[in-house]
């Protein structure tokens, strides 16, 4: 589902690293902090060989049944580099299966064993989740879940026990895991009822008012303290790509403008994040958003925080995790190459209605210039194949760009060319010798409104056009605290 809505964006839009162990970068007087997102681990319990099993595996862009071993390499690579601090932003679990979590409470035991510290946070996957399956046989069964105390109990070792300060309305805490340096976790995923009576499911986010209250109590004892504080939550805060609030308005938490204020009113500079399985930082107006993608999904991302021991920087580093076979690497990233097709699919249906009506607008016009309407797409499908036919190979290496960041300048041309070319080649289709009639007036109507969005998202910039214009290096940067 995250990368429907981040194709359907794309539509809207144009239509290295060693393994983790390597360059330790950490001295006596450093603090190393590891910081992955979005494992959606699977426990091995849940699934066999059979049918449920392969259909999975078949029709979801993660190594879903990867999962498990993967975090056993990871936590293997992290216990041989040992930093002071992992850190987990939500999405856990694949649906926030119980099996899943105790699994996962698992491997984190064995970091805790040597030393290693972990604090995790929920996401939207993770709590009373509907779709907590198991995967045997021929068909998928439902499972237990969590309810959010069920959550922290689990975790209590990882972020919810005694040393932690939990705020009342959510599953937000924080607590110092180094000295002189707090972390903020933030619940940023709504919920059914807060007694948990009902089973639900939401993308996207909002952090409570009371929970924004109590983050400024938070905020301002930290201050007193002379303490830095670090943020963490599972939503992004800031805009990864100019119109992400508009075009992806499930993966930014609704009331972000509010919430950024209070944070940076009180001095929180960096925050980190998932969901939407990209990885990019994104600076607006002081505050750092370094969005980490998902550790079950190719390139499978890692990201190590060094903090000098005055704590007063941050320097990043990214890679991407190499300690799994190269065939399940491989099949990674055919897992999105080959997902433009089944995408547009799912994007088309649920864009018709709107598109009928644009189309419905157009259709006057078109008809007076004397170009044959009847060609016209008339159903989702129609549309699906059109996209998938003329924009797969622009529209897959726009996903495989932002999945892995550090978009490459030199690039963007070619992938914004691809989409002119395609979008000629689709209305040609549909319009016959009208065709170049039309795509014209869209290249020259419809490209320079969409541009600003176009570079933000190929060259990586944020606020295009405005006084504050910035870009960030995705992999790696240095923040001040």
């Amino acid at each position: 589902m995250k990368y429907f809505f981040l194709t359907a964006w794309c539509l809207f839009v144009v239509f290295a690293a060693p393994s983790l162990n390597a360059t330790a970068m950490q001295s006596n007087d450093n603090y190393n902090i590891v910081v992955i997102s979005d494992i959606h681990l699977l426990s091995p319990s849940l699934y066999d060989n059979g049918k449920a099993a392969r259909q999975l595996d078949a029709g979801d862009m993660k190594l879903v049944l990867n999962s498990d071993l993967i975090m056993q390499r990871m936590v293997d690579d992290i216990i041989a580099e040992k930093p002071q601090l992992l850190l987990i932003s939500g999405d856990l679990t694949f649906n926030g299966e119980r099996a899943s979590h105790e699994r996962l409470a698992w491997h984190l035991q064995r970091l805790e064993q040597v030393g290693v510290r972990t604090l995790v946070i929920p996401g939207n996957h993770d709590v009373m989740c509907p779709y907590s399956k198991y995967y045997k046989g021929d068909d998928p069964t439902a499972v237990a879940h969590v309810t959010s105390e069920e959550f922290a109990a689990i975790y209590s070792h990882f972020g919810y026990g005694k040393e932690s300060h939990r705020d009342p309305s959510s599953l937000s805490y924080t607590c110092e895991p180094l000295p002189g340096l707090v972390l903020l976790c933030i619940d940023s995923n709504i919920y059914a009822h807060s007694d948990d009576t009902e089973m639900t499911y939401h993308t996207n986010g909002a952090v409570k008012p009371e929970t924004i209250e109590w983050i400024k109590r938070q905020l301002a004892e930290a201050q007193r303290g002379g303490k830095r504080v670090v943020a963490m939550m599972h939503h992004h805060l800031v805009e990864h790509i100019d119109g992400e609030a508009r075009w992806l308005p499930n993966y930014i938490v609704a009331n972000h403008d509010e919430l950024a204020q209070v944070l940076r009113d009180d001095g929180v500079r960096v925050i980190f994040t998932g969901h939407l399985h990209i990885t990019d930082a994104a600076t607006i107006d002081g505050i750092t958003d370094v969005a980490t993608g998902s550790a079950s999904t190719y390139p499978l991302p890692v990201r190590r925080a060094i903090i000098d021991a005055s704590l007063s920087t941050m320097t990043i580093d990214t890679r991407f995790f190499e300690g799994i076979d190269e065939k399940s690497l491989d099949k990674g990233r055919a897992k999105i190459e080959n997902s433009t097709s089944a995408l547009a699919s799912l994007v088309s249906r649920r864009l018709w209605p709107r598109m009928q009506s644009v189309l419905g607008q157009y259709e006057p016009l078109l008809a007076e210039q004397g170009i044959d309407t009847s060609r016209l797409p008339r159903d989702a499908k129609d549309v699906a194949r059109l996209i998938g036919k003329h924009l797969r190979e622009p529209l897959t290496q726009s996903l495989l760009a932002v999945s892995r960041g550090g978009e490459d300048p030199a690039q963007a041309p070619a992938i914004v060319e691809a989409v002119r070319q395609g979008l000629r080649q689709m209305m040609t289709e549909i319009f016959g010798d009208g065709g170049e009639s039309v795509a014209d007036f869209l290249l020259t109507n419809l490209m320079p409104r969409l541009e600003p969005t176009l570079r933000s998202a190929l060259l990586d910039i944020n606020q295009v056009g405005s006084d504050t214009q910035s870009s960030t290096h995705d992999h790696r940067l240095m923040i001040k605290l």
